[in-house]
């Protein structure tokens, strides 16, 4: 017994000694598999262990793998975002509502803000030479000013690119101007590629989004069906500019077709390629200046002449004016007898037009004018009124010549008659034969005492009549006074008759005597006639500015509404008249007053009819 114990110890001795390693790793193994039942014995400690792992593994990745992790995750990325933006809309109004017054209140201020800068802009561009060349070229080309204006300006600078592909948002390449590290690079390469196929999807195929602004940063898409090239650009683009974008992207997508990596270096020399932009010519904007300066030179020169023109011109009118002021102080006559001045610029001529008693001495006025309107020369178109005791003692004078000439005329009569009567006694006397010598001579010495009286008589009847022929003359030179006076008169009778039978007067007595008639409807009952009182209206109406009513009538045959619409078409009608002779429409006031107011009691073609009137002169078209 004692042999077969110790035998059995050697042996297990034995045993250890040649096991003990495999003991170690058994016991090691089983430390490990309670380890690990202890860690993932159940779903619960396999998922809590598994999330772990995953955070811990994206951690690193995100550090060491950025690229590769974004490539893996990207899709599911922007499937989320568009399953979120078009499932949850109501969610996303939910969201919004409670900040919507803030949103409102920040555009309302960005307005603001951009109102400010456009004026602030609006403000400078007045004082940009290269903006007033702009328009000078825009007024003499017929093309907008903001093509000169953007052709002028200094292409956009890059800062950054993205090369993206199209579908999954994953970033191919990326180019920064600072060369610094962006961990947001994927996401923003993945916000990117699903706002463009979100507006791709919400237009329905009607055109690619090509442009975000971000205030004062704007960012350029461009895309093509694998890829999508988004760059940053600071400043406003061109159209060169955007025409250059689509030419050096769709270059750089042939180039990557043909098996060309695009990396940080293509972009690099893509944003070189943009910023380089079209060789433009030089110019010289010390030219432009100078044709800048040269214009406003000459429309300073045109101003400056045209204000000393103006002044020159009010001065001595001024003057003038001033100066007959003065004369009409001096002589109270032209006060009750006004004169007008009328200034003639073209002809360098001052007109002094009126009428002035006898008693008023022109000359010296005409004079005095002269020397205040110089250098104009001053024309008299002075008529002058013979004066109350003139006229009196003229009429006198030709009564006192009247009554001269019928005394001489009866004394003329009675010497003929005497002599009459001595002819007939001689005659008598000679017939006697039987008379004696004595009777003769005594006949002889009687007819000689007769020849005497006669000749006595003649001599004073010569001097009468001397002094007849000198009244004659006198009353000639009167009457011919008296014509040229007469003359004068009516030639300033027709002047102020003219004055006072203006445009406007012959109108008024036009249309107080005038009225255009119809038939049925809108035809007139005679064409000749009114188409002849339309032309003598557009003539009256002709180089002036004066304004009409047309009035349109019509009988009582009808309705109300029937007749005003009758005589307004009667009325539109005759404006058609008118406007085709070359009368302009805002001149013509059309109303229609229907039936209201009757020329005739029964209903005939004298209540059909279109009258004219004056308008107020407030009055505005309707």
């Amino acid at each position: 017994m004692t042999s077969a114990a110790g035998q059995n110890r050697e042996i297990e001795q034995l045993r250890k000694l040649l096991f003990q390693t495999e003991a170690a790793r058994l016991e090691a193994l089983g430390a490990d598999v309670a380890l690990l039942q202890q860690y993932i014995g159940n779903p619960d400690r396999l998922e809590t262990a598994t999330a772990d792992i995953l955070v811990a593994a994206l951690e690193r990745a995100e550090v060491v793998r950025p690229r590769e992790l974004a490539n893996v995750i990207a899709p599911s990325v922007v499937s989320a975002i568009r399953s979120e933006i078009r499932n949850s809309r109501d969610l996303m109004v939910d969201a919004l509502y409670p900040i919507t017054g803030r949103l409102v209140s920040a555009a309302v201020a960005n307005a603001f803000k951009e109102l400010v800068a456009r004026l602030e802009q609006r403000l400078n561009a007045l004082t940009s030479t290269e903006l007033w060349i702009g328009r000078i070229k825009s007024l003499a080309t017929g093309r907008p000013i903001s093509e000169f204006v953007l052709a002028n300006a200094s292409p956009p600078r890059v800062d950054r690119l993205l090369m993206i592909e199209r579908g999954n948002g994953r970033l191919v390449a990326d180019w920064k101007r600072e060369a610094t590290s962006d961990e947001r690079a994927d996401l923003l390469s993945a916000m990117v590629a699903a706002i463009l196929e979100f507006s791709v999807q919400a237009l329905a195929g009607e055109g690619n989004l090509q442009q975000l602004d971000f205030g004062g940063r704007e960012i350029v898409l461009r895309a093509s069906p694998r890829f999508i090239l988004a760059a940053e650009c600071i400043g406003p683009l061109r159209p060169v500019d955007d025409a250059r974008i689509n030419s050096l992207f769709f270059d750089t997508i042939e180039n990557m077709d043909r098996g060309l990596d695009c990396d940080a270096a293509m972009l690099g020399s893509l944003a070189a390629s943009i910023e380089a932009g079209p060789a433009a010519e030089p110019k010289s904007r010390r030219g432009g200046k100078v044709v800048l300066f040269v214009l406003a030179a000459l429309v300073a020169a045109g101003l400056a002449w045209l204000a000393s023109v103006y002044l020159t011109r009010t001065m001595l009118e001024r003057r003038t004016n001033d100066a007959l002021v003065e004369l009409a102080g001096k002589e109270p006559l032209l006060e009750t007898f006004p004169l007008h001045l009328d200034f003639d610029h073209r002809n360098r001529s001052v007109s002094v037009s009126g009428m002035e008693p006898g008693q008023v001495r022109t000359a010296p006025l005409i004079d005095a004018l002269a020397k205040a309107a110089a250098p104009y020369r001053v024309v008299g178109r002075i008529g002058v009124v013979p004066g109350t005791e003139q006229v009196a003692a003229l009429n006198a004078d030709i009564d006192a010549l009247r009554q001269s000439v019928t005394g001489l005329q009866a004394g003329i009569d009675e010497n003929r008659q005497a002599i009459a009567e001595l002819r007939q006694s001689l005659a008598g006397l000679r017939k006697s034969t039987g008379e004696t010598s004595e009777a003769v001579a005594g006949q002889r010495q009687s007819l000689a005492g007769l020849q005497a009286r006669i000749d006595e008589t003649r001599g004073p009847n010569q001097e009468e009549l001397q002094s007849l022929a000198g009244l004659r003359a006198g009353i000639d030179e009167t009457r011919a006074a008296l014509t040229e006076e007469t003359k004068s008169r009516n030639q300033q009778f027709d002047a102020m008759r003219s004055i006072a039978d203006g445009p406007a007067e012959r109108l008024e007595r036009f249309m107080a005597a005038t009225a255009i008639f119809f038939g049925d409807a809108d035809a007139f009952a005679d064409d000749n006639e009114a188409g002849q009182q339309i032309r003598d209206l557009a003539g009256l109406l002709a180089g002036n500015d004066l304004r009409i009513r047309v009035v349109g009538h019509a009988d009582d045959t009808g309705t109300e509404s029937t007749n005003r619409a009758v005589a307004r078409k009667r009325a539109d009608q005759v404006v058609r008249g008118l406007t085709s002779l070359g009368i302009e429409p805002s001149r013509l006031f059309v109303v229609s007053r229907s039936s209201s107011m009757p020329i005739s009691d029964v209903p005939s073609e004298g209540n059909r009819r279109v009258t004219f009137e004056n308008v107020f002169r407030a009055e505005r078209p309707q």
